[in-house]
């Protein structure tokens, strides 16, 4: 009991530290970033000499990071089970992003004078940073731990139907072969042989990886048995040059094969189910926090507007830096998206939320430039009332159905407050790019847009509008007749 006690302690204060080494990695990579552009040519010390030392020991403080993580997970593997599980999620993104490995690339660049690609590698690194600090620091650890899962599995299936497209391919040269009647080609027969065993290798990868997820699995590791079992028979066939034997036991992998992909389909919306409301409430949560920021953008633009148009400059270079602030609403923009299209419980809010995001880079463009006028302005007012109509439409989906039937279809007993915030949202799109096309249509007439910009706003508004017919088509395609009905 005193070890599990002592197990905890030293957890927590060791997450507190390793979230410490964190803040200072990204403060160092920051710092390295500026130093770039900062240091001048003719300084005693070679420049990117000493930027260069410094990117390297920030490479070697990643990889004391990624070591006490792995030992602290071990130490408190059975005291907090939750935190282990952070730190070794964790680890397996750094890893998995080769956080490390940049870092080395970015010492190398700086090596060779290639300032500005280091500079670039520097800051994508920082975002690494960041999710990676984001992590460590989240309260809901557990759904952090089904997203991963889900999308571990989601390329677990993608893998499947590859390999089961391979098998196919196997069985129609097997086929090809059975049906020749000259002399048997024993290149051939050895080539589809080794063909064969690369299938029942990738096979049972797969069900290497699928094991993590336990009795869930079950099933599917046992078709993709199955199948490996199917294909090692196929293999022992076509290396004593027997095509029909073979070409059964192919047939037998594919049927395998393929319900193992049953199985797992079954799973992955297992998955989703578990996750759904707590993801609808981050995206919710996203929503107002994207609202707050672009408020606060948008006052203080208000704010600089008359300055601006003085061409002060400290009133031009605070604008510019409002651009970074913008960057990170597009940050959390795509991180909303990303989870909807994981999840699957919204068809129209991705592509909602993909064409306020390109709003969002006009904004954060025309801050870069410098522009503070009535016209950004009134773009950054429009991207708050999106937001908010979107808002509006998740909180009228999350109404749970009332006990006396409220808010239920009587034909697929589904929740019709989910389809109507689906239509609601695609109206605010169609009403979107209808005024869109009108103030496009009053900028050609009053001759304030020409050329490529003229193009691309048309090209831009072609795609939304197509998305929309899109999206359109398969919610009325997943609709129940009844849902709207009122029946």
């Amino acid at each position: 009991m005193r070890n599990k006690h002592k197990a905890r302690k030293y957890g927590m204060i060791w997450l507190v530290v390793l979230t410490i080494q964190l803040g200072a990695l990204q403060a160092k990579d920051k710092t390295e970033t500026v130093s770039n552009s900062a240091v001048s040519s003719n300084e005693k010390v070679t420049p990117q000499k000493r930027i260069q030392f410094e990117q390297d020991k920030a490479k070697a403080h990643m990889q004391e990071l990624e070591e006490r993580m792995f030992r602290l997970s071990r130490l408190i593997q059975e005291a907090q089970p939750e935190d282990a599980a952070r730190l070794l999620l964790g680890l397996r993104k750094a890893r998995e992003q080769l956080i490390l490995d940049r870092m080395g690339e970015a010492s190398r660049m700086l090596d060779d004078l290639k300032l500005n690609q280091a500079s670039q590698e520097q800051k994508e690194i920082l975002v690494l940073l960041e999710e990676l600090k984001k992590l460590l620091l989240t309260a809901d650890i557990g759904l952090e731990l089904k997203l991963e899962q889900l999308r571990k599995l989601i390329d677990s299936r993608e893998t499947l139907n590859k390999l089961i497209k391979k098998e196919e391919l196997q069985l129609s040269h097997t086929l090809e072969q059975q049906q020749k009647t000259q002399k048997t080609d024993s290149e051939k027969f050895k080539a589809l042989e080794t063909s064969e065993r690369r299938n029942q290798k990738s096979a049972e990868n797969l069900q290497q990886q699928l094991r993590e997820y336990g009795a869930a699995s079950k099933g599917i590791c046992n078709s993709l048995s199955g199948a490996g079992k199917c294909m090692g028979g196929a293999c022992k066939k076509l290396g004593e040059s027997k095509p029909k034997p073979a070409s059964q036991e192919q047939k037998k992998a594919i049927e395998q094969l393929s319900h193992a992909d049953q199985e797992a389909q079954k799973l992955e919306e297992q998955l989703r189910k578990e996750v759904e409301s707590l993801v609808r409430q981050r995206v919710m949560d996203q929503l107002q926090d994207m609202i707050v920021q672009q408020k606060q953008i948008r006052e203080v633009t208000t704010k600089l507007q008359d300055r601006v148009a003085q061409k002060q400059k400290q009133a031009l270079a605070a604008v510019r830096r409002l651009s970074n602030s913008e960057e990170k609403i597009i940050g959390l923009c795509s991180e909303s998206i990303e989870l909807c299209e994981l999840t699957r419980f919204s068809l129209v809010l991705p592509v909602a939320l993909g064409a306020i995001r390109e709003q969002m880079e006009f904004v954060s463009e025309g801050l870069e430039q410098g522009q503070a006028d009535q016209e950004i302005i009134a773009d950054q007012q429009q991207i708050e009332k999106d937001l908010q109509a979107l808002l509006d439409a998740m909180q009228e989906a999350s109404r749970p159905v009332s006990k006396n039937g409220g808010g239920q279809c009587k034909g697929c007993q589904g929740n019709r407050n989910k389809l109507l915030a689906e239509v609601k949202m695609l109206r605010w799109m169609q009403q979107s790019v209808h005024q869109r096309t009108e103030n496009l249509d009053r900028q050609i007439a009053d001759k304030k847009i020409t050329g490529d910009s003229l193009k691309d706003r048309i090209e831009l508004l072609t795609v939304r509008q197509k998305e929309i017919d899109t999206v359109t088509g398969r919610l009325h395609s997943m609709t129940c007749p009844h849902c709207l009905g009122g029946e």
